[in-house]
């Protein structure tokens, strides 16, 4: 501390010095505090009154030319002590100056040598530097991971998501194919007239074409009445069990044949009719069908044109983010050398100074005060 520089200057004793002159001076009065340890203002005598011998003196009483000489003891033992007390105040204060100038940090340094140089930042990372600077951290993959979540059209959507509600932009609705018509839609979109007109076709054909087609009870007829035609008598059994059947045809051939064609042509116009229907119903449910595809094709390529318009602004703004990193993270890494090399040169600078400095400290001279310069010569002179 600047107040122990009081003990020294220029010229004067090294600590080893100074402190054989404090021993010197301890030595030096202690034979006057002995004597001062030993005043008595009255003499003492002893005698045994058994033995008969005379008195003897045990305890001898200072004169007053003894006790003349008691304030200059008592000065020069209390300059003797100042003399003492100031040489080991200064060999103290010696070391803690040494001690000081080994104990100083960096930041000591810079502040009471250097006149308060800033401290480099050498450990700072680029974070807490980037605090310092009030500059924001680049988003490039914190608000908007690169990670795989639910893709429309190949498309990740979460980091648009957020992307766009950072920004205030709308996102596309995403496409929802809708459902093609069933016949079942179809037929309930019909008025009461063809939706009945259909069923009734179809219940009356059915019905004609059970009855006329092969197998059916007016084909089987038909084949019956030509056999009986041509076979009028038959028979059942043999010997006396056989049955004799005649069989007579109730109409002609002729009628059945035409009741058969006519059923065949009305048949035929039902059949016809109800195909126009149900032709007409399968290429309205085809026309709903490719209607449908075609708008959700439509529909798709504009989302997916409103969604590479939004990647296209999420990929610029990422490259605008990675380029504001990479420029600050080269500024930081400029300034961090710096840093680095100004506080590998602080150090080695402080390091000389302290050198320096431990010799300079270690040179200073313990200076005598002049109250002190006569005690200090009486001492000094004893041992010569």
């Amino acid at each position: 501390m600047k107040a122990d520089y009081i003990y020294f200057g220029d010229a004067g004793m090294t600590s080893t010095s100074a402190n054989h002159a404090a021993n010197m001076a301890k030595e030096s009065v202690r034979h006057l505090m002995d004597e001062l340890a030993g005043v008595s203002f009255y003499g003492t005598t002893v005698s045994l009154l058994s033995s008969g011998a005379g008195a003897k003196q045990s305890k001898v009483g200072n004169t007053a030319e003894q006790l003349d000489g008691t304030y200059d003891k008592l000065k020069t033992i209390g300059e003797a002590h100042a003399l003492i007390a100031w040489l080991r105040e200064a060999i103290k204060a010696r070391e803690r100056l040494l001690a000081e100038v080994k104990s100083m940090t960096l930041a000591g340094y810079c502040k009471t040598v250097l006149g308060g140089v800033e401290v480099p930042k050498a450990d700072t990372n680029i974070v807490d530097w980037m605090k310092e600077k009030g500059y924001t951290k680049p988003d490039i993959n914190g608000e908007f991971p690169d990670v795989e979540h639910k893709r429309i059209i190949g498309i990740p959507v979460a980091p648009l998501e957020l992307f766009c509600k950072k920004f205030g932009l709308k996102m596309p609705d995403a496409v929802k194919k809708q459902e093609p018509m069933t016949v079942d839609d179809y037929m309930a979109g019909l008025s009461v007239k063809d939706r009945n007109r259909m069923l009734l076709l179809e219940a009356k054909a059915a019905v004609i074409g059970k009855f006329i087609h092969e197998d059916g009870k007016l084909d089987k007829e038909r084949k019956s009445l030509r056999e009986v035609l041509s076979h009028p008598v038959g028979t059942h059994g043999e010997g006396q069990n056989m049955l004799l059947y005649q069989f007579e045809p109730t109409v002609t051939q002729e009628y059945v044949d035409g009741m058969f064609f006519r059923l065949a042509a009305e048949h035929r116009a039902l059949q016809a009719e109800l195909n126009g229907m149900l032709a007409e119903r399968d290429r309205t449910i085809e026309a709903d069908k490719q209607a449908k595809a075609a708008e959700f094709q439509k529909a798709s390529a504009d989302f997916s044109r409103e969604m590479s318009v939004l990647q296209d602004k999420l990929s610029a703004y990422l490259v605008e983010e990675q380029r504001k990193l990479s420029k600050m993270q080269d500024e930081y890494n400029a300034w961090s050398m710096d840093q680095k090399n100004r506080h590998q040169e602080l150090c080695a600078n402080m390091e000389t100074w302290k050198l320096a400095e431990a010799k300079r400290i270690a040179g200073l001279g313990i200076i005598i005060p002049n109250e002190l310069r006569d005690i200090y010569e009486w001492v000094n002179g004893l041992g010569k």
